[in-house]
């Protein structure tokens, strides 16, 4: 991809193969692979191979990425001071959550997330607050690959389909303990411009703390930082029901 990039777009498989010093037929395995994942395409007329949209889109996420981060650093800050706890920042990539960014409690019992870490989707609130706003059909894909990793953990597709309308209702999602049995937490939407969820807040406690009255005080901060970062990144509605994309 650097070579086609880099100007040598018209270069057949075996150009590309002494260009980059590899077997042509692991080129011509690799020039398969990435054109049936829409990462190059063959170019129309004449030999060679082109850089394909789907790069754009990476490279647009990743921009996107960087430009969240900033944008939410001081409303995961202040979120922190307010509720005393760990607050994070993640993106949903494939069936997981990524976390971008975060902010530590001080507190002695606490719960512990890596910046880069991941977790499975659609078992704590930040993936499921970021599902709820997903498409069926990738909802589906995810859901096909669910486990039970506690007593908590719903499987079932109707009802996880439910538990995601319930978080479009009320504009937060609550896991409790749903991926570790000892953890919880609550998390908000954020959406850019266009009201695409992009990004979701969270609150992550240990799970004795997560009591009705916590939960009602958590998310009502995580909504309010959610809501803070979209309107920063451009969108202007509500935090609650905005469209599936």
């Amino acid at each position: 991809m650097e070579l086609i990039a880099g100007g040598k777009s018209d270069l057949s498989i075996r150009e590309l193969a002494e260009e980059a010093d590899l077997p042509k037929s692991v080129v011509h395995r690799l020039i398969s692979t990435l054109e049936g994942e829409r990462y190059v395409q063959k170019n129309s007329g004449k030999p060679g191979y082109r850089l394909g949209t789907k790069l754009w889109w990476l490279g647009c996420a990743a921009v996107q990425g960087l430009e969240i981060k900033e944008v939410a650093r001081p409303h995961l800050e202040d979120l922190a001071l307010k509720t005393n706890e760990l607050v994070v920042l993640a993106v949903l990539d494939g069936r997981e959550v990524v976390y971008l960014d975060k902010v530590d409690c001080p507190q002695a019992v606490r719960a512990y997330i890596p910046i880069g870490g991941r977790a499975p989707a659609y078992c704590i609130s930040t993936g499921k607050v970021i599902l709820a706003y997903r498409r069926d059909d990738e909802v589906m894909k995810i859901a096909s690959s669910m486990k039970k990793f506690t007593s908590n953990t719903v499987i079932r597709m109707e009802s996880f389909k439910r538990h995601l309308a319930e978080i479009r209702r009320r504009g937060y999602s609550v896991n409790f303990g749903e991926w570790h049995e000892d953890v919880g937490g609550v998390a908000s939407a954020i959406r850019d411009g266009k009201g695409y969820v992009v990004a979701a807040i969270g609150v992550t406690v240990p799970i004795h703390r997560l009591t009705k009255i916590n939960i009602d005080r958590l998310s009502r901060l995580a909504m309010q930082a959610a809501a803070a970062v979209s309107e920063e990144l451009g969108y202007g509605g509500s935090q609650k029901g905005a469209s599936i994309g």
